[in-house]
């Protein structure tokens, strides 16, 4: 049977956050935080009152009996503005603050949109003291009312802030939307400029991230509609959300968040090379079903031509430089061997230099997950191939990317013992898992890798620096790769404007896939792995270049500190 205290996004799941975040950290209110009069750690509590405001009330109360403080935003609609339940929020000790969209009601007009807010400020400084403004984001709307800010100054209003804008980028930022708190629905919900942020699927996830007492603060944004009390409002907003985030996933796709101007004027995204060879791959080499053990005995035994990677490498180094992108080039080592200029001539174009193993061998078994070679060979072939590119590139080099991807937490943690900086390696997606880690609390944003493991948590340098995906309720990889030859441009790209309205992302390729020879026909169990390549393929990295301009690119080196 059916069980209100089983489900997610329930008053009894919102009491259980409420006695985690009471019993772990104080909390402060929105006007608290701009005024900097808070502890070092806390918990930031927020709530748009978008619909409902008697939930409001509800979840006012339970705070209240905790003893926390919150800031509940309230619309200026009919339905919303209840001024006798704004009151009594207020006297439990919450801050009420205006939730504005005058923008949007003014069609886009800024000089009629600020004077519906002051109009409308002033209905609210009648019942409370309003100190701080957030704004109401509708996917139906093409405007952002942030946007408001741009020709006039809320200062001017007697506000001290607004609740994305002047929010600090050192905040652990989660928002409700989308029944979740990892933003995979979020078009406008997130803070501008920032490009990191923690991860978790459920409030229990939230629950436990926030009893692990690690981080200095969190900044929560609640709805209270979306907490119900009953199986049959539960089942009945559960619906109107799933069908709501179909909508909302529609419009990000189809229109790339337009509305807002892409949601990605602050955003960044790293272009990606992968340098290896058609024999790299492991059904020729490198891996437990390969045709050759490695790419040793392929030279031994291999007699025929073997370079279909220069010619394409030189045709990509002249797509960057027509874009102006800088990008990672992650290297298979043993390139320095047998295509002698070919890393010298990427590192003289601008383009940093990656690690991508020594000989494109894997590390682990992509099924069982079982170590092919042990940490300390998998360290000194790693250090003598970081060695290698470093000679030839002239450059030190610091990134890593798993060969496959098939990666480890004990990976990580011996990369960073022999001088890397970071992995990108770690694709999340719910059609495959090339690593030893479940990857519950990772997204496709940086993060710091707690030891011995993939998840995020690490008091470390060392970052991780994750793969886009295209959340559709499953979750498509979209970094590219393979998936950009077998996907298309369109699908690669609502991930990766999806992945970028959560943070910094990757896209990534290699110069074979627009290579238009025919590869020699070795390998087993991969009969479709190259059936669509060349001219289309770099069609469609032109496009998503071309799609994505306006978005800022950097080398991963330089998301380093």
């Amino acid at each position: 049977m059916l069980s209100i205290d089983d489900r997610d996004f329930t008053i009894y799941k919102f009491r259980r956050l409420c006695e985690a975040i009471a019993t772990t950290y104080p909390t402060i209110t929105m006007a608290e935080y701009l005024n900097n009069e808070h502890p070092s750690r806390f918990v930031l509590m927020r709530h748009d009152v978008d619909r409902m405001p008697g939930k409001a009330l509800e979840t006012a109360q339970i705070e209240h009996e905790l003893g926390i403080k919150a800031t509940y935003y309230f619309r200026s609609t009919k339905s919303v503005f209840k001024p006798e339940i704004m009151k009594q929020i207020q006297n439990m000790g919450h801050e009420v603050g205006y939730h504005y969209e005058t923008l949007s009601e003014a069609n886009g007009d800024p000089e009629k949109g600020i004077e519906l807010f002051q109009s409308h400020l002033n209905d609210f400084k009648k019942i409370a003291n309003v100190r701080t403004i957030c704004m109401h984001g509708s996917p139906l709307s093409k405007y952002d009312n942030r946007d408001l800010w741009d020709v006039y100054d809320f200062e001017d209003f007697g506000i001290l802030g607004e609740a994305y804008l002047s929010a600090g980028e050192d905040l652990n930022y989660f928002t409700d939307s989308g029944r979740t708190w990892c933003f995979g629905s979020s078009m406008r919900d997130y803070i501008p400029g920032k490009t990191e942020h923690l991860s978790a699927d459920t409030t229990d996830d939230l629950i436990e991230l926030i009893e692990k007492n690690e981080y200095n603060n969190f900044y929560i944004l609640a709805h209270p509609e979306r907490w119900s009390s009953t199986v049959a409002g539960w089942g009945l907003y559960y619906s109107m959300d799933i069908l709501f985030n179909l909508g909302k996933k529609f419009l990000m796709g189809v229109s790339g968040v337009n509305n807002c101007k892409d949601g990605l004027e602050n955003s960044s995204i790293s272009i990606t090379v992968d340098i290896e060879d058609w024999y790299h791959i492991p059904s020729v080499c490198g891996s437990d079903f390969s045709v050759y053990k490695d790419v040793d005995e392929f030279f031994e035994r291999w007699g025929k031509r073997y370079d279909y990677l220069s010619e394409p490498t030189k045709k990509i180094l002249d797509i960057l430089d027509e874009f102006n992108v800088t990008a990672t080039f992650f290297v298979v080592a043993d390139v320095e061997e047998h295509y002698p200029g070919l890393i010298e001539s990427i590192s003289k174009r601008g383009h940093e230099i990656g690690c991508h193993g020594a000989h494109h061998s894997c590390g682990i078994n992509s099924k069982t997950k079982e170590p092919l070679m042990t940490i300390k060979e998998f360290e000194a072939e790693t250090l003598e191939a970081k060695k290698k590119l470093e000679k030839a590139s002239g450059k030190e080099v610091i990134g890593y990317r798993a060969p496959n991807a098939l990666v480890t937490g004990e990976m990580l943690d011996s990369l960073e013992k022999i001088g890397f900086k970071y992995d990108s390696s770690v694709s999340v997606n719910s059609l495959y898992n090339k690593t030893d880690s479940s990857l519950k609390g990772v997204s496709s944003v940086p993060y710091h890798p707690a030891h011995g493991s993939l998840e995020p948590g690490g008091v470390r340098s060392f970052i991780e620096f994750p793969w886009s995906y295209y959340d559709i309720g499953a979750k498509i990889p979209t970094s590219g790769g393979p998936m950009l030859r077998f996907l298309g441009s369109q699908i690669i790209l609502k991930g990766l404007r999806q992945s970028l309205n959560r943070g910094h992302t990757i896209f990534y390729f290699h110069p074979i896939d627009i290579s238009n020879e025919k590869f020699p026909d070795v390998g087993k169990g991969r009969p479709f792995y190259w059936a669509v390549k060349g001219g289309i393929v770099e069609k469609r990295i032109r496009h998503v270049l071309k799609n994505l301009e306006h978005v800022n690119k950097v080398p991963l080196k330089d998301m380093v500190g």
